[in-house]
């Protein structure tokens, strides 16, 4: 009957034609009129036509059938007659069919081909119950299909590959199509990646650019098919190709017609609901959430919205309605191009011919999109060589953005309506500041009343700027996000947003993290100069730079941002900046000081507001009545607005609900004037509900709303209320309903009051009949968070990434409601307390730093100690017997520990975050709570002993320089901390490991050094050159003779982006030379001719410094003020009198500046005085201040920021002060003189030189400060409080002898070890120290220890070439006691050298002593005999031979040397190669046979080479030789230039008969060593030649993690520390013989597992440490920290 009816006629009306595609009702049967799906195409049967011209097929991926025609001949042009008569011809020959017989195909299909190659590729994708070609064909005429017939004959778009994709989006059919939008989603992506050509061949999407023209439904298809490749690696290429998404009446927010559709589908016996119907329904969660994605990625597109007009007509009487409403077609995302067109929902996809105005609209912006790709060039090779993806997370993570820009200006876009907000575009302020002529900056400030509609009127102005393309960057100022309120904040998301715009912006900001600074720490002021005023405003930038900055009044600092920004008058760079806030008398004072150059302009929105508010009234209201009752309803309306956008709002709201007249006149008595009148009015509404439950339910949203400390998701919502919402039907339905207009829910499903004032209205008026307890919701709020992170099986979701989500908010959030809420709770503190001391607070640290969160562990410090101080006080108000002493201690101690699991323990919690749970709590010093509470628990699994101190220290690291090194000054910049000797050697160490990197000579003495920002270049000041150095390499890239007279280098500058090095010299001249030159030459700049006051003496400067800019100067010096210059003329400025300093006859005196430093942000010079007096002077404004820091001061120091300095005296003892207010913060003592001073580039620790090493601090108490300067709490005052009252807790470090050698004994639970100043102390494991066996009258560092393989003797030697050796054994008579005696004590030659090692032999009868060019052997009898022989070389390792005990190995780079141990000569010489390249696949051979030695060796460790490289790294050494235990097995590590590799060998060959001239290892083995002169080679063939040996490989996930090889254990398993210090194990494959060879499996499967045991904290990983670690044989670890050897048990190691 269908079928009849619609074959009936040939075309169909215009009436008829508007039911197409979305299937909407308009029969006189009750059902849509879908033509396209019952109309036979006009063909003759039987005959088959084929696409002429351009027009090809595809075979779709899922097609199936015969293949059609063939394409059109290549190169042959288009044209429109062709076109035209052959737009159907071969469809019903396509392979596969549609599902409505041989009709419009479905997947992907090529309809035309240019003649060339393609530019780019232009995808068409229907909507509901289209079809792939009727939808786009005008009343079903072939000769219509616009995409065919009219865009192939355009310029430009001719070069596009044109496409359609099909699917079965049926209405009428009764099947059981349970397809959704995803699944057409998938299809979509599926064919994009696999669909084929009509022959077969790739299309290759992916390889151009990818524009899609979307009707629809069509659109949430290619949005979710974007979303879904996006996830998957596998569709890189393809939506990195996309470019640009056309939007033709998208539901993007859904259609209220898709619920009746369904409906009349259940209801008819024609069909059935679907489920892609259902995902069409009005803010449906599918469409929510798939929003929600797209707005994340839809910046990085180029998207199109049209939104169509007329109503379609729908149902029986020939009805209509907007099938999709505009709110819901137009996203309102920035950049985002809507435009409507005068069409229905089916007419807009549909043309009559290419003069059509829709058609003209569509193209011209399809052309527009086209030209823009191929004057851009975007082809495949530049689409696949930039990773935006990598760099988009790079510059997040570097600029620490934890949203988009854009999700706010969405909220307020979408609120926006239609025709409002146009008045500012007539605006002559306005215009005025937009078209501002030249480059000065501009500023205007828009204010007006509270909920006046501001911020939608920001977000108008943001689009339009964006559409005009503009260059605009934005930030929504929201006092419901504390985050969002922070100046910091809004800084770092500028700079983001920038950097997407100027590539030269993002690469510089990317440089930043190589200068170790950490932007999400900083305070603004360090924001605002390293991003930008040391950047932005030194670029070139002609174009304006619009900033729009809404909601200024709800900022914290309101005034510091205006000032802040009023610095960019004096920028060369044309800025326009807007900022809209409520009009205070702060922000008014505030304007009237900024600088003329801004020319301020000032808007009141109250401007518009007439306007505006009578088209937002047309829109909204909806009641029904007469024309005349309607108006009056609108005039009473804006009468009761007074200016007020969210009155009227909410007016209309209720208005609307509405449905009588009566009811109408009833609800616009009872709305209040005023806002004041209308929350009271909505609170009573509340008060007054009839159910309680329903109360109760919205008194708990309402709680959480007002003071959660940013929006929650109602999903969130949902989870914190689970137990008050667990009958709810619809929870963001009764979020509304409940809450008396309070509150409003987005398209993002974040929950929002509906205005700042509503909030301040329910948390602070106190005649409210309806109010929130501020107190009491925090509590709420609180306890429900620790509730969620001691959920049960918590830690497995999280391993399971399956987290509830709430649970970022609670994790990060519990802290700030705790220190809100009421002190005195016994709720809290009970909670609190469960809370530390069970699992659960482990398992919150795991999720934070899995979330790399850890600074919420910081944030949650302040707060602690805050909630601490107040509890203590509290109690001291009660009685004695009610007091809560010991729960204080206990927050107190995880406001201690908390910070320092940070400190310590933080880069190993972010590689593994579960370690917190095994490997932290036991490596916590033992008196701490977190060893208290949970490292006890783990001394069966992991224990730490062998330190004296209990508790924490603040010493992260202390660096060794040996000797031989006496270093005078420390800078740490960038990843790099650099040590200056002044003998000219300069060290460079990583700043995270405090390894040394290189050694730099510059080869005579030096008096100054500075290293760049980034700390890749190196300037040393010597006394006869001047050096540049390339860090990276050690190469000296330039070199400059200094000026006559060879002045002292006293300061030194880098400028003009590192291109010029400024130095003041102490002749008091500055001068400067270019890197870019051959020959660098000095350039004077400035002569500061200092004149001398009365009463002064003017002689050289003892201190100079530039300031950052190198446009001042400050000279310090002996008994004269010290003054300052400008650098340009030069002009002095003045000098900094000391009118204070009196002598005793009252005569002004000026002592010796030592110091002196420029503040980097606030143009002050600080210093100190000979005698410890600090100072700070503004030499403009001549204003200063002192403050007496001790006396005998020998140094001091700035950090990066400016926020504190450093003093250090000659007594050790460090001082840490404040530099606003000098107010003292921390304190420590140690010992040794402090000789220099630096801070880390985060101000998080400093550094400290004291002669031979350097110590490395890491306080809590700037670990706090810093997390201070930028928090965000409720409590800021009370934080601020708290930091000022704190005393200063000093922290002494006692004296320190360096472990410099330890030794394990291999059959007791003993070990020794010596110390720089001679002592050789032994241990018991389990008992501490129980002897000493020698101590050195003279301080001789102790260089080597070895013990004997029977236990029974131990051998050390120090510096001076004294070699003792002690017998040590039980002492029978005292239990658990030793026996030392002194068995040997000789005096080897060290002249050459020092001793390199020790070795016993195998039955400890014979001592080896190797020094630098001597090999020695000592009897150990009575009177010891020392026989000795030449070494060729210095850097062997030797070993006992493992497999006979007359012969022992000594292991160079590339040979094996045999000696025999009594004559003392070498025997045999075994040679291998050490090959550069890696073999990843490797197996072991499955049949246990041998393989030919063909192995190669895995390089290992860091790469550094060297252009020049220094003597010290050319040198190739042995690092390690292990062997296992049944001695078959040799592994030698070796450096070379610091590169690693690691040789496996077997033993065999080295026991074989001298007569063999190869070792080939299907040789037989074992042979033994022949008897007679066991010293004299065989006289085989080839004996004078060295044997060639060829190592074993290694698995190459094994070799490349390989740092230090430690110990072989039983089961033949390696120990060793990985790159990150893990202490880890792997097992060989096989028990005797190696043998590995290719195999098809990955490296890294499960015979080459690696298992992981526990790290080394990271103030244990020092090179001087690590070198030293032994493994004793049961598996105990034994690390030197400090002076004392820590000892480990790990029972997985023993097992």
């Amino acid at each position: 009957m269908f079928r009849k009816r619609f074959g009936s006629k040939k075309k169909k009306s215009a009436e008829t034609d508007a039911n197409e595609d979305e299937g909407s009702p308009s029969s006189s049967q009750g059902l849509a009129s879908l033509p396209e799906q019952e109309i036979p195409l006009k063909f003759e049967p039987g005959r088959s036509r084929r696409h002429s011209d351009n027009v090809t097929g595809t075979r779709g991926a899922s097609d199936k059938g015969q293949s059609p025609g063939a394409p059109r001949p290549p190169g042959e042009p288009v044209t429109r007659s062709q076109t035209s008569s052959t737009t159907d011809t071969n469809i019903d020959q396509r392979r596969g069919s549609s599902p409505r017989g041989a009709k419009d195909p479905v997947g992907l299909n090529v309809i035309y081909n240019p003649e060339r190659e393609r530019e780019l590729d232009i995808v068409f994708v229907h909507g509901l119950g289209g079809t792939s070609r009727l939808s786009w064909s005008k009343n079903k005429d072939p000769e219509l299909f616009w995409p065919l017939t009219f865009l192939p004959l355009e310029p430009d778009i001719c070069h596009a590959r044109i496409l359609t994709f099909g699917y079965n989006a049926t209405i009428l059919k009764a099947n059981k199509n349970t397809s959704s939008v995803l699944d057409f989603a998938k299809a979509l992506l599926f064919d994009l990646k696999y669909g084929k050509g009509l022959e077969m061949e790739e299309l290759n999407i992916g390889e151009a650019p990818v524009i899609f023209i979307v009707h629809s439904m069509g659109g949430l298809i290619v949005k979710e098919a974007y979303m879904q490749g996006k996830l998957d690696p596998e569709y890189e290429s393809i939506t990195k190709a996309i470019s640009a998404i056309i939007f033709l009446a998208t539901p993007h927010r859904g259609t209220n017609l898709a619920d009746t559709l369904n409906r009349i589908l259940q209801a008819s016996f024609v069909s059935n609901s679907k489920q892609y119907i259902t995902d069409l329904a009005q803010n449906s969660f599918i469409l929510q959430k798939l929003n929600e994605q797209f707005r994340h990625v839809a910046p990085k597109l180029d998207i199109v919205s049209f939104y169509e007009t007329r109503p379609t007509p729908i149902g029986f009487k020939k009805n209509s309605m907007m099938v999709v409403e505009k709110d819901s077609s137009v996203m309102g995302y920035p950049g985002e191009i809507s435009k409507s067109l005068d069409a229905d929902h089916h007419g807009v996809c549909k043309y009559e011919s290419t003069v059509d105005p829709s058609y003209v609209t569509v193209r011209n912006v399809l052309k527009s999109l086209v030209s823009k790709i191929l004057l851009s060039g975007k082809r495949r090779s530049s689409i696949q060589s930039v990773n935006l993806k990598e760099e988009h997370q790079a510059l997040e993570a570097i600029l620490a953005i934890s949203e988009r820009p854009d999700v706010d200006y969405i909220f307020f876009r979408d609120r926006w309506a239609a025709g409002t907000c146009e008045w500012i575009l007539q605006n002559a302020s306005y215009l005025d500041w937009l078209h501002s002529p030249g480059i000065e900056p501009q500023i205007l400030w828009l204010h007006g009343g509270a909920a006046s509609g501001k911020s939608i009127l920001s977000s108008f102005i943001v689009n339009n700027l964006v559409e005009m393309g503009l260059s605009c960057q934005y930030f929504f100022i929201r006092f419901s996000d504390h985050n969002k309120r922070t100046l910091t904040t809004i800084l770092r998301s500028l700079a983001f947003q920038l950097a997407q715009v100027f590539p030269a912006f993002c690469q510089r900001i990317a440089q930043l993290s190589d200068e170790s600074i950490s932007l999400e720490n900083a305070d603004a002021r360090t924001i605002w100069q390293r991003v930008f005023k040391s950047i932005l405003f030194k670029m070139e930038i002609e174009k304006p730079i619009y900033w729009i900055i809404d909601g200024l009044d709800e900022s914290d600092t309101p005034r510091t941002v205006i000032k802040l920004l009023s610095e960019v008058s004096s920028v060369a760079i044309p800025f326009r900046i807007l900022l809209v806030s409520r009009k205070t008398q702060e922000l008014q004072s505030s304007f009237q000081k900024l600088p003329s150059e801004l020319g301020l302009r000032v808007i009141s929105s109250d401007e518009g507001h007439s306007e505006d508010f009578r088209r937002f009234v047309d829109q909204e209201l909806e009641v029904s009545g007469t024309a005349e009752f309607k108006e009056e309803v609108k005039q009473r309306i804006l009468k009761g607005a007074r200016g007020n956008f969210l009155w009227m709002h909410l007016a209309i709201q209720k208005i609307n609900g509405c449905h009588r007249e009566a009811d109408v006149e009833k609800a616009l008595q009872q709305l209040p004037p005023g806002m004041e009148a209308l929350y009271g009015r909505m609170a009573q509404s509340i008060a007054d509900m009839q159910s309680e439950t329903d109360k109760a339910l919205s008194e708990s949203i309402l709680a959480w709303v007002t003071c959660s400390l940013r929006p929650l998701t109602v999903g969130e919502l949902s989870q914190a209320m689970e137990k008050d919402t667990a009958e709810i039907l619809d929870f963001q339905r009764s979020i509304v309903g409940l809450c008396g207009g309070f509150v409003v829910v987005d398209n993002s499903s974040n929950i929002e009051m509906v205005h700042q004032t509503a909030r301040e209205y329910l948390l602070s008026n106190p005649d409210s009949p309806f109010k929130v307890n501020r107190r009491a919701a925090h509590e709420k709020i609180f306890m429900r968070c620790l509730n969620c992170l001691m959920t049960f099986g918590l830690r497995a979701k999280i391993a399971r990434n399956t987290t509830p989500e709430f649970l970022g908010y609670a994790a990060t959030s519990w802290f700030s409601h705790l220190s809100s809420s009421p002190v005195g709770s016994k709720s809290v503190l009970a909670i609190l307390m469960k809370f530390f001391k069970g699992a659960s607070l482990l398992t919150w640290i795991q999720f934070l730093a899995q979330n790399r969160q850890l600074r919420a562990l910081v944030q949650a410090t302040t707060h602690l100690t805050s909630f601490a101080i107040k509890r203590r006080e509290f109690d001291a108000e009660r009685s004695p017997l009610e007091r809560r002493i010991a729960e204080s201690e206990i927050i107190e101690s995880w406001a201690v520990d908390l910070v320092k699991i940070v400190g310590k323990f933080g880069t190993n919690l972010l590689r593994s975050p579960e370690s917190i749970h095994k490997s932290v709590p036991p490596f916590c010093p033992k008196d701490s709570i977190t060893y208290q509470t949970f490292g006890r628990k783990e001394a069966k699994n992991l224990m730490v002993t062998g330190f004296s101190n209990t508790c924490w220290d603040d010493s992260l690291a202390r660096i060794s320089f040996g000797s031989e090194v006496y270093a005078s000054s420390i800078l740490a910049v960038g990843s790099h901390v650099a040590v200056l000797a002044p003998s000219g050697t300069v060290l460079v160490y990583h700043a995270s490991t405090f390894e040394e990197i290189r050694q730099i000579h510059h080869g005579e003495r030096v008096h100054r050094m500075q290293l760049n920002r980034r700390g890749s270049l190196l300037v040393s000041c010597g006394y006869a050159t001047t050096k540049v150095w390339k860090v990276s390499t050690g190469q000296c890239i330039a070199t400059a003779r200094n000026p006559e007279g060879r002045p002292r280098a006293v300061n030194i500058l880098f400028g003009n982006e590192d291109r010029t090095i400024f130095i003041a010299f102490g002749d008091k001249k500055l001068r400067s030379i270019e890197l870019g030159q051959s020959q660098p030459t000095w350039e004077l700049l400035a002569d500061f001719d200092e004149e001398q006051m009365e009463g002064t003496f003017v002689n050289s400067p003892t201190c100079m410094a530039l300031s950052p800019d190198g446009s001042l100067i400050a000279l310090g010096y002996r008994g004269h003020p010290v003054s300052v210059w400008e650098t340009d003329g030069p002009v002095p400025v003045g000098h900094c009198l000391r009118t204070h300093d009196l002598t005793a006859q009252g005569e002004e005196t000026f002592g010796q500046t030592n110091q002196l430093f420029w503040h980097p942000y606030s143009g002050e010079v600080l210093g100190f005085y000979q005698e410890g007096v600090v100072f700070k002077w503004h030499p403009y404004e001549d204003e200063r201040s002192e403050i007496l820091t001790g006396t005998g001061n020998a140094t001091m120091a700035m950090s990066l920021d400016g926020n504190f300095f450093a003093t250090g005296d000659a007594s050790g003892t460090i001082k840490v002060f404040s530099t606003a207010d000098f107010c003292h913060v921390y304190q420590l003592a140690s010992q040794d003189s402090v000789l220099d001073l630096t801070f880390s580039p985060d101000s998080s620790r400093f550094y400290d030189i004291r002669g031979s090493y350097t110590n490395v601090w890491e306080p809590n108490a700037l670990i706090k400060l810093i997390d201070q300067t930028d928090h965000s709490s409720d409590n800021a005052s009370e934080i601020d409080s708290l930091a000022q009252k704190s005393t200063v807790s000093e922290n002494f470090t006692g004296k320190v002898d360096p472990v410099t050698a330890l030794a394990a004994s291999p059959t007791e639970a003993l070990y020794c070890f010596g110390t720089e100043e001679g002592v050789v102390d032994l241990y018991e494991v389990g008992r501490g120290k129980v002897g000493e066996l020698s101590k050195s009258k003279s301080f001789m560092t102790t260089e080597q220890i070895t013990w004997s393989n029977n236990g029974r003797y131990v051998g050390f030697a120090d510096l001076s070439g004294k070699v003792f050796v002690k017998s040590i054994k039980p002492n029978g008579d005292i239990m658990e006691s030793w026996v030392v005696e002194t068995k040997i004590e000789i005096t080897i030659n060290t002249t050459n050298g020092p001793i390199r090692q020790l070795l016993f032999n195998t039955d400890s009868s014979l001592l080896l002593v190797y020094t630098a060019s001597t090999v020695n052997t000592v009897t150990l009898t009575s009177e010891p005999i020392v026989k000795s022989s030449i070494c060729p070389a210095a850097t062997w390792k030797w070993i006992n031979h493992p497999s006979s005990s007359s012969l022992l190995l000594a292991c160079g780079h590339n040979s094996i040397h045999v000696w025999n141990w009594q004559t003392l000569k070498e025997v045999r010489v075994f040679e291998f190669m050490t090959p550069r390249f890696d073999l990843s696949n490797l197996a072991f051979g499955d049949d246990g046979t041998n393989v030919p030695a063909t192995g190669h060796s895995i390089r290992a460790g860091y790469t550094r080479q060297s252009l020049v490289p220094n003597a010290w790294e050319v040198q190739d050494t042995v690092e390690r030789v292990l062997v296992t235990l049944d001695g078959k097995n040799i592994l030698i590590q070796t450096s070379h230039r610091k590169e690693k590799e690691i040789l496996l060998f077997e033993v065999a060959p080295l026991t074989e008969s001298w007569g063999a001239t190869t070792t080939h290892f299907s040789e037989p083995r074992g042979a033994a060593v022949p008897e007679g002169d066991p010293d004299k080679p065989s006289t085989s063939a080839g004996q004078d030649e060295p044997t060639r040996l060829n190592p074993l490989v290694l698995p190459s996930n094994l070799a490349s993690r390989i740092e230090i090889p430690l110990v072989f254990m039983s089961r033949d398993r390696l120990v060793f520390l990985d790159r990150n210090f893990w202490l880890c194990s792997w097992r060989l494959p096989l028990p005797s013989n190696i043998a590995f060879r290719r195999s098809s499996g990955p490296a890294g499967a499960s015979i080459f597992e690696i298992t992981e045991h526990y790290f080394l904290p990271g103030d244990w990983v020092n090179p001087d440490y690590v070198s030293l670690c032994r493994v004793m044989a049961g598996g105990t670890v034994l690390c030197p920290r400090n002076g004392e050897v820590a000892v480990v048990k790990c029972s997985t190691l023993a097992a």
